[in-house]
């Protein structure tokens, strides 16, 4: 059931790091074989690769497997619970960057494009994979395959962009407030990584890049259109008790962060990172109730 809030923090922290792509081939010398810099720009990225692995791994070892051990390896199929597969939402956004900002690493270490997506994409599955063995040998958990299924769905999507660039149109975005149950904490063991009546997850989609050239100039650029997932309360905020959430489906305008102006490489870096983030703004929700929402969050 754990989500990969933290995972995408982190992601989101190595992307607005790491050296644009874009701007290492404009360097014709870059890439090249007998460049002095490709050895180094590769252990790097294999240096980063598993300074990733061992301190994600060390989060989760504190955060999650510091319980107690099962009697033996179990597999736990954990659909539709009280939080209406909220984390499974957050375990497609974890495959996703894990493979997609990979991907990007490895290229911009001078990795050829098909080694570098299957590298980063058999990283994101074997990551995670390692994720579920652990799960399944703690009694709180099990080996969850709904939330492997969600994992290889999020990494598939970054590959599949990868060889079928239009479906770049579609971005998953995030967006986070925090609920009144966190904090009031009368359930002690909810955390802002379980707090999932205050994710929402988006589909963003650019509408401009999808329409006919001469259809372009009546839909902005900027302007995009995002379907998102979240739920009402699963933890009710005055007791600390689970209750069963109902979902909630939205749908909302958003501003293109990328589209904003200035190609200065260092804000680049910043747009792009800002753009998997879905921030505040009027949405429609569409269930469990119809309504107007004038200021999402």
């Amino acid at each position: 059931m754990k989500t990969k809030i933290a995972i995408f923090a982190a992601l989101l922290c190595c992307a607005s790091a790491m050296p644009s792509v874009a701007s290492a081939q404009m360097d014709s010398a870059y890439c090249k074989p007998e460049s002095l810099l490709q050895p180094q720009r590769r252990a790097l990225a294999g240096a980063t690769f598993v300074a990733a692995n061992a301190g994600l791994f060390v989060y989760f070892k504190s955060a999650w497997w510091s319980g107690e051990k099962a009697e033996k390896f179990f597999f736990q199929p954990d659909w539709d619970q009280n939080f209406r597969d909220q984390d499974k939402f957050g375990h497609f956004l974890g495959g996703y960057h894990l493979a997609r900002i990979g991907d990007a690493l490895l290229r911009a270490s001078c990795v050829s494009e098909p080694k570098a997506i299957a590298l980063a994409a058999t990283y994101a599955t074997l990551f995670q994979l390692q994720i579920e063995i652990f799960d399944g040998m703690y009694a709180k958990y099990g080996f969850s395959y709904a939330d492997l299924i969600a994992n290889t769905a999020g990494m598939s999507l970054a590959v599949a962009q990868h060889y079928h660039p239009r479906l770049k149109a579609f971005k998953p975005t995030i967006s986070y407030w925090p609920t009144e149950a966190l904090h009031n904490g009368k359930n002690g063991e909810l955390r802002p990584s379980l707090d999932y009546s205050g994710q929402t997850y988006w589909i963003s989609t650019d509408v401009n890049s999808l329409l006919p050239e001469d259809k372009k100039r009546y839909w902005p650029s900027i302007v995009r259109v995002s379907v998102g997932h979240s739920i009402t309360d699963w933890i009710e905020p005055n007791t600390g008790a689970s209750m069963r959430a109902q979902r909630k489906i939205l749908l909302s305008l958003d501003l293109d962060p990328d589209k904003l102006p200035g190609n200065n490489p260092a804000w680049k870096r910043v747009k792009h990172t800002l753009s998997y983030i879905r921030f505040p703004a009027p949405a429609l929700q569409i269930t469990p109730d119809l309504k107007v929402i004038g200021l999402y969050r």
